[in-house]
């Protein structure tokens, strides 16, 4: 049994192509091509633009690889000092410095576990001074984290 093309075409939520000027030649039926055309057909003969597709352009990629190295410092407040070198370090976890804020790409202190801002604190190569009107309270942990990348 054949199908009706304009009962198709509303199933697919689609309106008839419709053209006054040659009627009988149109059949209603609406095409969609795989390029994304929507076209209408002369009694089945495809009638398309195709668009002509550009070269696609050869981009370089260059490999580069960064490697990192992390410096810790870890201390504990006495409750009245405000500069720690690396004198003050915790013994027990290993190698500790504080190392030159040249050589290094990012920087962190640490009080008592919360991220102190870059306006409460001062590193200068083997000492931390800290800026604030408080001192931390004796037994608080203090960390200076340094982060160098390089090539």
């Amino acid at each position: 049994m054949g199908e009706d093309p304009e009962n198709k075409i509303q199933l697919l939520g689609l309106a008839p192509a419709y053209n006054e000027a040659s009627e009988a030649n149109v059949c209603g039926v609406i095409h969609i091509c795989f390029d994304l055309h929507v076209t209408s057909c002369s009694c089945h003969k495809y009638a398309t633009k195709r668009r002509k597709k550009r070269p696609a352009k050869k981009i370089k990629h260059r490999e580069i690889k960064y490697s990192a190295r992390t410096y810790f410092f870890y201390a504990v407040s006495d409750g009245e000092k405000r500069v720690y070198t690396n004198e003050d370090q915790t013994p027990g976890y290993g190698f500790q410095c504080i190392p030159s804020p040249k050589i290094t790409s990012y920087r962190q202190v640490f009080v008592n576990g919360v991220l102190q801002p870059r306006t409460l604190y001062r590193i200068r190569t083997g000492s931390l001074t800290l800026t604030s009107e408080d001192v931390p309270e004796k037994g608080v942990p203090i960390i200076v984290q340094s982060i160098r990348v390089y090539k």
